[in-house]
């Protein structure tokens, strides 16, 4: 297996003349960080020089810890975790740094009670495996189909903050332990919900203790609440109905809380129901990020391009991370190729870079008409710019491609410097449609012109806002092209297909 990266540079022009109108597709492949049919990274952090990869072989073999260094090359793996010793039940934590700058995370493997276990990573990358001896106090009647959703939070003092969630009838019971040092339970907590979404959050600044983002058993329509607990896990504040600040949408499908660590305001990315997103019935669900205070009062959000119901869950886990006042975030699309009739055959992804006021500094776009690629975590890089892991499987074959992209801060904001990478810098959406053609994209002082295929325009406008609605219902039915200009000059441009 090769694992160095794979630069890919083959440039297709597709030159179309549609009575003097010329479009230029832009398709180049993006350029792979690293690439691996076998290994898939759940999540990444850096290590001193180099990466490291918290991630599954997707063959069986088991898990490891990896180390990759600054030009995609394997340079160390390490298993933690091996698949002969077979569970019905394992999940593991994202990378935690101690005091001393050594690397750890937790797991909880099955099959009959979740045990618990800390794995810390030395400077030379020996792994060592702690398990706590006592297990997540669930109910012995609870079977390990009915127990999932752990998060897990670490204190200075060695203690473990660890929730989890089983079912139990047609309702969900939370439960929050406090681990000591030495894996003993000193303090628990539950409470029956409706329908637990866990997110495991550290306290407010200057505050002990933590909060945990689950459903409100007291909100009259499907809603949130973030219970905030004492560093005895004694409730203290309840901040109901966070959802009710959102405008327009239903009850996140899944969600990802990210709290930023210097301004200490929360991030939640999530795929929510929005059928009527600027009038297109057809969209039942789009990626959504908000941002909240510290007392989680909703202060802006934004809108990612749109998905199907079907939305990864997973695709969401750490797909947020902060570098300074800058904030980076990825997501899945379904924005179809014209021809493409199933929206799960069209998996996309995209990235985007706001600033701390949740102002769009750029946004790109990536479609492969070979391979089914799916974002799973993002990594924002200390020298700036940003690693994104993906999952993906070739769409002819169905073997599987996963990648790592490394995308520097002026491939996201920069039109040349995207299309270098492969990437595009404005969508049109859906494709085919009828009525309504939305051209979304992160440029600023451009202008979205739409042909028909005797060359006339048809439409016309300044962008003002990241999603450009067009209403098509008068055009007559067949191929236009649509054009993004910035600065005088083509940026993006495409085939639109009205049905």
């Amino acid at each position: 297996m090769n694992m160095k990266a794979t630069r890919i540079t083959t440039l297709l022009a597709l030159l179309l003349m549609a009575g003097g109108v010329t479009m230029k597709a832009q398709v180049n492949e993006p350029i792979e960080f690293f690439y691996s049919p076998d290994i898939l990274a759940y999540h990444i952090c850096e290590w001193d020089d180099g990466f490291i990869m918290l991630n599954a072989d997707i063959m069986g073999e088991g898990r490891y810890v990896m180390l990759i260094d600054q030009e995609g090359n394997l340079a160390h793996s390490e298993a933690w975790y091996d698949n002969v010793n077979t569970c019905s039940f394992l999940t593991e934590s994202k990378f935690f740094k101690s005091s001393d700058g050594s690397r750890f995370f937790y797991y909880v493997n099955g099959p009959d009670r979740p045990i618990m276990y800390k794995v810390t990573i030395s400077n030379a990358l020996e792994l060592t495996t702690f398990e706590f001896p006592d297990a997540f106090p669930f109910p012995e009647e609870i079977t390990n189909d009915n127990w999932w959703n752990f998060a897990w939070l670490p204190n200075d003092d060695g203690s473990t903050f660890v929730s989890g969630v089983y079912i139990e009838g047609n309702h969900c019971v939370q439960m929050m332990v406090r681990y000591n040092e030495a894996g003993e339970i000193t303090h628990q907590w539950s409470e029956i919900t409706n329908r637990a979404t866990t997110s495991l959050l550290p306290p407010e600044r200057g505050n002990s203790g933590c909060r945990l983002v689950m459903d409100d058993p007291d909100a009259k329509d499907v809603n949130s609440e973030c219970v905030v607990f004492d560093d005895s896990l004694n409730v203290v504040d309840i901040k109901h109905s966070i959802y009710n600040q959102a405008i327009g949408i239903y009850r996140p499908h899944y969600e990802h809380f990210a709290v930023h660590p210097v301004t200490d305001m929360i991030y939640l990315l999530s795929a929510v129901s929005f059928p009527a997103f600027n009038g297109n019935p057809k969209i039942t669900a789009d990626i959504y990020m908000s941002q909240f205070d510290p007392g989680f009062m909703q202060t802006k959000y934004v809108l990612g391009p749109y998905t199907d119901a079907e939305y990864d869950q997973i695709s969401l886990c750490e797909a947020i991370d902060f570098h300074e006042d800058d904030i980076y975030m990825c997501g899945s699309m379904n924005i179809m190729a014209p021809g493409v009739i199933d929206p799960m055959e069209s998996e996309n992804f995209y990235v985007a870079l706001l600033d701390g006021n949740m102002n769009l500094k750029g946004e790109i776009y990536y479609h492969s008409e070979t391979r089914f690629i799916i974002p799973y975590s993002i990594l924002a890089l200390q020298s700036g710019g940003c690693l994104v892991t993906t999952a993906g499987k070739d769409r002819r074959t169905s073997e599987q491609q996963h990648a790592i992209y490394k995308l520097s801060d002026d491939t996201i904001v920069g039109i040349e410097e995207a299309h270098d990478a492969g990437f595009a810098v404005a969508v049109a959406y859906p494709n085919p449609g009828k009525d309504v053609l939305n051209i979304r994209t992160g440029l600023k002082d451009a202008r979205v012109e739409v042909y028909d295929m005797s060359g006339r325009m048809v439409y016309g406008q300044e962008i003002m806002e990241n999603v450009t609605g067009i209403d098509a219902g008068g055009w007559a039915e067949g191929t236009y092209v649509w054009k993004v200009v910035a600065d005088g000059k083509e940026a993006e441009c495409g085939i639109w297909i009205k049905e």
